[in-house]
């Protein structure tokens, strides 16, 4: 018989429904994460989002331009600071006026305008012709180049850009395949929605805050490394995103990979362009063909050690002959190594320079250009992409302005004694064109649009109206804008590893401008990469005596002469630069005193001042506690001194900030053996031989703590 429940029985309460229990925990993490997002907000975190762009244009919900409200209300589109360290600065309205006309300038650094800035970009003097030649519409021409940019990235941003009622595109793109196919691979092979998640996230305060806890709790064991010698707080943005000529090899697959992404992203832009309703113009890239070597060069596989060793022969006579004038000598040497490997491609653009010397100019032309298609770092756009550009323009029915030919047609009207090769004549470097070209090309852009009844010049629109347009827009660049591009020139040359090029045009910055800092430093890297190490110490004192008070130069100067077998002369610089700088931990330059007493402290320590040395590494460390260098040292300093107990937490410190520190693994499993700490001691000196594992001392130890730890 069931028993009834009892009228005081205590009744169940229902449970919660599924929905409400995921409801209230979405709203618990919702307050949590707005209550922490409103914190770090007062406390002044700042999303990443608002100073980089982590993700450098491949998320596409990372806009280029971001809204700005004005004073009477309206809404001005401009360049978020986040894109600024790869785009110029552009500002227009968000709703088009009645009058407006809207065209984009897409495309890499040509469009930007390097080594210039926009006023003098192909974009820049297309707007100022556009203006002169015809008032009745307001025209707004928009510089949207990125640097390092290709036509992966610069279709995303025309997805964003067609949502701001563009009436015109015009694309010039080509020169960067390869550079972002190398340097931003993995992000590239990023799916779409991770791409997208990661980017909300780094809007967010929350991940910023997490961001720099790691930094302190896991510090980069390359900071200090990256710091060491740096002569000036800028941060080179563009170079360190992207990787050099050294990065590449051989890779045909690659190559038609390559090719085949290029075509796809180029008719992209034409669907791109047709769906939101507007025209489009490509631009046939140009190169400087003449006056411009490979950037690497590689012999073709399996090539035989004979073959190679009768190759170098014959490739070092030809040089020697060339070198002395003897070009026709030269010739034949070259053709028989060119039987031997058709595939290096030094030796094409040295068989173009003895065809161009002595005449045979068509033949050279063709050559030059096998070298740039045999190029293992193709910064240059290859023969066969400028078909695909003939070929998508003409499927697209879009204008192509043939850039090549303008300045063909230039030396045919300008340079009356040169044949038309491409060359230094209209080039500052591999693809950038002087502001002459610049010019050139947005006078072209300017032609085609007239073709097209997009503009209608009045009727005092003439030659002499032109070069008053001209006149105006070089009124506006100054000496110091000049010496600027050849800085970056300089700089981008070096990167590039032409370095002869880039010595060049820094020292013709200094004779245009005087002495500048930046010149200096960039001329002083350039000089230490030749191994010219007088010429940089001789630099590196002219800077100082320019300016004796800034801080930074000395630190390099000191390497060098320590490198120079002058350790007495390098201290003296040590000692003048902690002058400059006082031992706050928070002062601007409190990074280079920091380095300035640990290099001293090393210095030290080689003349037998042990003393000295450990009060240099211990003001190092008040001004940076997490400066692995000075921690290791100083252990190493105490251990051999037989102060263990010392040694023992700045070994621990250095495993805190790097945990893949062989040295402080060894040397704390050492010190733990001989303290009897035997399980400890395998341990770290397990780690030790893990990172390490040609060090026969390290295993001699660890056998030693193993056969304590057994007994």
């Amino acid at each position: 018989m069931s028993q009834e429940p009892e009228k005081n029985d205590a009744v169940s309460p229902r449970p919660r429904p599924f929905w409400k229990s995921i409801l209230f925990t979405i709203l618990i993490v919702t307050l949590f994460f707005g209550t922490l997002e409103l914190t770090l907000a007062l406390t002044g975190v700042r999303p990443v989002l608002v100073t980089e762009d982590p993700f450098v244009g491949f998320a596409q919900n990372i806009p280029l331009f971001i809204e700005a409200g004005q004073p009477d209300g309206s809404i001005l589109l401009q360049t978020a600071p986040s894109k600024i360290a790869f785009f110029n600065y552009q500002a227009f309205p968000k709703v088009k006026g009645e009058k407006s006309y809207r065209i984009f300038c897409m495309g890499e650094s040509t469009t930007v305008g390097h080594p210039y800035y926009d006023p003098v970009s192909f974009c820049g003097w297309l707007r100022a012709f556009l203006k002169a030649a015809d008032p009745s519409r307001n025209w707004e021409v928009i510089n949207a180049g990125g640097v390092s940019y290709a036509s992966y990235r610069i279709a995303n941003l025309m997805e964003e850009l067609s949502r701001y009622q563009p009436d015109l595109f015009i694309v010039y793109c080509g020169q960067n395949e390869f550079l972002e196919r190398r340097s931003y691979g993995r992000l590239m092979a990023l799916p779409d929605w991770a791409l997208r998640g990661s980017a909300l996230l780094s809007r967010t305060r929350t991940w910023a805050a997490m961001k720099e806890a790691i930094g302190v709790v896991r510090p980069d064991p390359l900071k200090n490394a990256k710091e060491r010698y740096q002569l000036s707080g800028e941060v080179d943005e563009i170079l360190t995103h992207t990787v050099g000529p050294t990065s590449y090899h051989r890779d045909d697959p690659l190559k038609r990979q390559v090719l085949k992404h290029y075509r796809y992203g180029m008719e992209r832009m034409a669907q791109i362009a047709r769906g939101a309703g507007a025209q489009i113009v490509f631009v046939q890239p140009a190169v400087n063909l003449k006056d411009m070597s490979p950037f690497k060069s590689e012999h073709k596989a399996g090539l035989g050690d004979d073959a190679l060793h009768m190759w170098e022969d014959l490739y070092r006579r030809a040089s020697e002959l060339q070198g002395q004038g003897h070009v026709s000598d030269a010739l034949p040497l070259y053709r028989q190594a060119l039987a031997i490997d058709d595939r290096y491609a030094e030796l094409h653009y040295r068989i173009g320079q003895v065809l161009y010397e002595t005449g045979q100019y068509d033949e050279a032309e063709k050559v030059f250009w096998r070298a740039v298609d045999e190029d293992i770092a193709p910064l240059r756009i290859l023969s066969p992409m400028q078909r695909i550009v003939e070929e998508v323009a003409s499927d697209a029915g879009a204008p192509l302005v043939d850039f090549p030919r303008l300045l063909k047609e230039a030396y045919v009207r300008e340079q009356k004694n040169l044949p038309p090769i491409l060359g230094k004549e209209y080039f500052v470097d591999h693809v950038h064109t002087n502001i002459k070209g610049y010019r050139m090309l947005g006078l072209a852009l300017f032609d085609a649009l007239v073709r097209e009844k997009v503009v209608k010049p009045d009727a005092a629109w003439n030659s002499e109206k032109v070069e008053q347009v001209t006149r105006q827009v070089l009124a506006g660049f100054s000496v110091n804008d000049a010496a600027e591009a050849l800085r970056i020139l300089g700089r981008t040359l070096n990167w590039a590893g032409k370095l002869e090029e880039a010595q060049n045009a820094l020292r013709q910055a200094l004779e245009l401008q005087g002495p500048h800092p930046d010149t200096y430093y960039f001329l002083v890297t350039v000089l230490s990469r030749q191994g010219k190490y007088d010429d940089a110490i001789n630099a590196l004192r002219q800077m100082i005596s320019h300016y004796p008070q800034k801080s930074g130069p000395r630190l390099k100067l000191a390497e060098l002469l320590v490198q120079q077998g002058k350790p007495d002369e390098a201290i003296l610089q040590l000692q003048e630069e902690l002058q400059l700088n006082p031992n706050a931990p928070n002062a601007p330059n409190a990074p280079n005193a920091n380095l300035a007493h640990t290099e001293l402290a090393a210095l030290l320590v080689k003349k037998g001042e042990v003393a000295a040395a450990i009060r240099h590494f211990d003001a190092a460390l008040r001004l940076n506690p997490n400066d692995e260098y000075a921690h290791l040292f100083l252990a190493r300093l105490f251990t051999q001194q037989r102060r263990d107990d010392e040694a023992l937490p700045h070994l621990r410190e250095v495993i805190r900030i790097n945990p893949g520190q062989h040295l402080a693994h060894y040397g704390l499993g050492a010190i733990l053996r001989k303290r009897g700490e035997f399980d400890e001691a395998v341990k770290h000196l397990s780690e030790a031989i893990r990172l390490n594992s040609n060090d026969a001392s390290y295993r001699n130890e660890l056998q030693a703590a193993r056969d304590r730890a057994n007994k």
